[in-house]
Formats: C-alpha cells, structure tokens, sequence
C-alpha cells in the first residue's frame, strides 16, 4: 500500500542541548523524518537564559552586554539562515517526490551547505589529513598515515593534478599506482598495498560517510581499480617473511656481543627484547608493558595479560622461562633503545644479529626476480611476532588457542601464517595427519609425537623454549587444581548426612 506524504506538515524547531547549563550549550535544529527524530547541529551555542523558547530566538536587550548582544545576533542570523535552508528542502522534496527514501540525507546537504562549500575550497589532502588526527588509532599508525598522504600530495602536485574530491578518481590512482612502481622497482606490491588500499582508500571511505565532504565513492569508479599483479612465485615471495626457529633463537640469546660500553649496552637491550617479543608475540609498542606493571601475572596458570595499545584487546601469553628471565632483568626499567623509532630499531637488530652469526641464505622473489639475502638483512622488529606465531603453528597449537596470546580477533592472519609455513612442514603435517588413518590401506603407522617425559636437565633457560610441551604442563596442571579444589569442597555422604573431608 502506497505511504500518503505531507511534506507542509515537517516542521523544525531549535533545541538547546543542556537547557538548565550555567554555561553556554550547543543549539540543535530538531525535527522528524519519516517517523524518525533527528537532531542536527547548528554550530552555535547561547547561554540557556538568553534563549526564548516560545520565539524561537535569543534575545537581544539592552539588559545584557555588548558582548552578548553580538554573540545572540550570531545564532539569529544563523537560525534565519537555517529556515530557509529547511524551506529549501521542502520545496525539493514536493518537486522530487521519488528521493523522499532520501529524505535524510537530502536535509542534512540542505542544512550543511555552507560548511560543504567551505569544505571545497580546502584541498581534498588536508581533510583527509584532518581525517586522521579524529581516527582512534596509536600514534605510530597516524604517522604512518600522515606520511603517506604527504607522498600522496606531492605527487598531485608534480603531475599538477588538482587537490580537490574530483581528483579522487580511478585515473588519479591509476596514474599513481604507475609512480609508486616507477620509484620502487623491486619491490612495490607492498608499498601499493600499504599506501592506495591501507592510506587514500581507507580515507576516501570514511570521507564518503560524510555528509559534509563532497565526495561520492560510487562516482569515483574506484570499484574498478586493480593493483597490478606480482609476478613472483608465491611460495618464494613468502619467504621474504622470515621467522626464526628455536635454536636460531637460543644462538642469538648466547651470542657474547662485543664493542664500546654503549654499543654493547644498546645491543644487548635490543637483543633481549627482541628475543622477548618472539616469547610472548606482541607488537613493539607494548613491549614496555612487561617491565613497568602494565600488565596483569597469573602464577597459577603461569601467563601474563596486557592491553594491546593498537587494539585495545586483551592478550594472554604463556611465561617461558626464558621470558620470565628477561623480564626479571629489566624489571621496573625504561627501555632506552627498543622503542617505536623503528627504523633506528630495525638497524641496530640486523647489526646485532649480523654479529652473532644469523647469516643463512634466505632466497625469495620479488616482482618475479629472485633474490638471496642473508637472514639478518631481512629481520625487523614484527618478525619477533611473525617468529611467535609460526613456531606455535609448526607445534600443532590450535588457532584458537594462538589468538588469545595474539590479541587477534580472528583467525584470518594466524591462516596467512599456516599458508607460510614451508614445504618441509606442510610435508611433516600431512604425513602425521595421513598417519592417524590406522586402518585399510590407507594405514600409514603411529602419528609422530613429542613426549613429555623426555626432559633433559639443564640449569640453561635458553634450552627451555618448548612452546606445546610448556602449554601443555600448564593446562594438566590447571585441572589438577581445579580437581583438587572441587575434591575439598564436595566431602562425602554418611548415614544421611554430608560430611567435610577437612572437619575430619
């Protein structure tokens, strides 16, 4: 059944947000649209006893001061301005009739028209720019952000490409994706990635959102852009991806690093975290949390919970015994080398690990052409979580479970690390899955497994860093408590009667 629509009976009225303040509030242009409430902001305020609700204005009176005469004679004339602009969205609606599905978006273009012209003559970068000061982000991905805008910018301006929404376009980027390859040869898939996609696309669809940016994401024809495809091998671009294994690990954390007293202090900082941050899988800047009480221990269950500051979820590590002696050394310290300067960071963690001998080679492509670099040029500061995730993954350890100690939502980035893992161990993970097939002739023998009875002695943490066996003991040892404590609680019956196995 078709809707009757009275378009004459809209009416607007202005509303103060806190009428009873002492201070000034900020004045809302109310009315319903289809059955809706909606509140819009004027941009202007008034002290709630200079307003007359009856009139629908403020007052002007040789009552009040100057001052507040002229701030009053401001909210009139934008009150005036305002009913004409609602008037103006009547009009249109009784002229198109077939975009009153519209009607809300159509009132807040009429009412924000002047702050949408105001909007155009500023260049499309710096709202974006504006854009990424209000995102609730961490810093470094503001930087980040910041950073890649600028680069943005000087492109439109050397190729004199106007800085205006219109330029947001498919050719613009398209034309961009051809520079951003042009200046990085071997290896510009990630940078497109992290640039167009990561930076301006990011932008550009919270700029859609926004009534008072014109900008149309569905006029751009950005939905046909394609980034230009890598040539290179899969599996062998992947092993760009470097994660290290538990005895290049326990090399690096025994190395005996040489030098001036500062270098060996620097090195041996960055060294240790870095081993740290592959023990509990988080991102650089939460490092500092495991030494300044920024975090919460579970002695009983042997983990350590902290706040991820990029996400705001909460992760669950299990404490190896080496972690433990590495936070235990830098206990109630600030950290003076391993911070967020990440490519100070990075420089000195190739050096360091130049040092203590992590030189195998590493062969990868990039935009199909083969590379071979050692092992240490490729390391930087999120390989330690890379190194975290991939060694659980290579132990069997469930997704589920991995995400908890991760911080991550999902299982969508552990899967990308299950896809890395290399030809000898997706081998190793199907041969022990075919071999759980015990009958017929698919019968393959006994599924490889690690004993937890085989410990060696030692009084060496490095030797330590046995991820499944360390959950598992964990996990038993969780029961066993949770059994004992339910054994005590429950006592037993007797002639009728419940007795305490304590009282005894």
């Amino acid at each position: 059944m078709e809707r009757q629509i009275f378009i004459n009976e809209m009416q607007a009225r202005f509303n103060l947000r806190k009428p009873r303040s002492e201070k000034p509030t900020n004045l809302y242009l109310v009315c319903r649209i289809n059955n809706k409430q909606v509140k819009l902001s004027t941009g202007v305020k008034i002290y709630p006893d200079h307003w007359n609700e009856k009139r629908q204005e403020a007052y002007i009176s040789v009552r009040l001061s100057e001052i507040d005469n002229i701030n009053n004679t401001i909210v009139n004339k934008k009150i005036t301005k305002l009913k004409e602009y609602f008037i103006e969205f009547k009009h249109y609606l009784c002229m198109h009739p077939d975009e009153i599905g519209e009607s809300m978006k159509l009132l807040k273009q009429h009412i924000y028209k002047d702050r949408m012209k105001k909007e155009l003559q500023k260049p499309a970068t710096f709202i974006m720019k504006q854009i990424i000061e209000a995102k609730t982000c961490a810093e470094s991905s503001k930087k980040q952000y910041r950073s890649n805008i600028d680069k943005f910018e000087r492109f439109l301006k050397e190729n004199e490409i106007p800085n205006t929404w219109e330029s947001m376009n498919l050719d613009t980027i398209n034309r961009y994706q051809k520079q951003i390859i042009k200046e990085n040869p071997l290896h510009p898939h990630n940078t497109l990635r992290n640039i167009i996609k990561g930076t301006i696309f990011n932008l550009l669809g919270i700029a859609d959102k926004r009534l008072d940016i014109p900008f149309k994401w569905s006029d751009s024809n950005l939905n046909s852009f394609e980034f230009v495809k890598d040539k290179s091998n899969k599996e062998l671009a992947d092993n760009k991806k470097v994660s290290l294994t538990e005895e290049q690990l326990n090399k690096f954390y025994k190395h005996i690093i040489t030098g001036t007293e500062r270098q060996i202090k620097k090195y041996t900082e960055i060294r240790d975290l870095f081993i740290l941050q592959c023990l509990v899988g988080q991102r650089i800047g939460d490092m500092q949390k495991f030494f300044n009480g920024d975090n919460e221990m579970d002695e009983e269950a042997g983990t350590i919970s902290i706040i991820q500051q990029k996400t705001k979820a909460r992760a669950i590590i299990p404490l190896l015994p080496l972690a433990k002696e590495i936070i235990s050394k830098y206990e109630n310290k600030e950290l003076l080398y391993y911070k967020e300067r990440k490519s100070i960071v990075n420089e000195a963690l190739k050096e360091v690990a130049e040092q203590a001998g992590l030189d195998e080679p590493i062969t990868y492509e990039e935009n199909g052409i083969k590379q071979t670099q050692p092992l240490y040029k490729l390391l930087h500061t999120h390989t330690a979580r890379h190194t975290f995730i991939t060694i659980l993954c290579r132990k069997g350890i469930p997704k589920e479970t991995v995400i908890i100690a991760t911080g991550h939502e999902d299982t969508k980035m552990i899967d990308k690390v299950y896809s890395h893992l290399n030809s000898k161990d997706k081998a190793k993970k199907v041969s022990n899955a075919f071999k759980s097939l015990n009958n017929g002739i698919f019968n393959m023998g006994k599924v490889e497994t690690n004993s937890l009875n085989e410990v060696k002695p030692t009084n060496d943490a490095t030797n330590n860093i046995t991820f499944d066996t360390l959950l598992d003991t964990q996990f038993f040892a969780s029961k066993i408590n949770k059994a004992s404590d339910m054994f005590e609680r429950m006592g037993y019956v007797k002639n009728g009667k419940l007795y305490d196995y304590n009282s005894e």
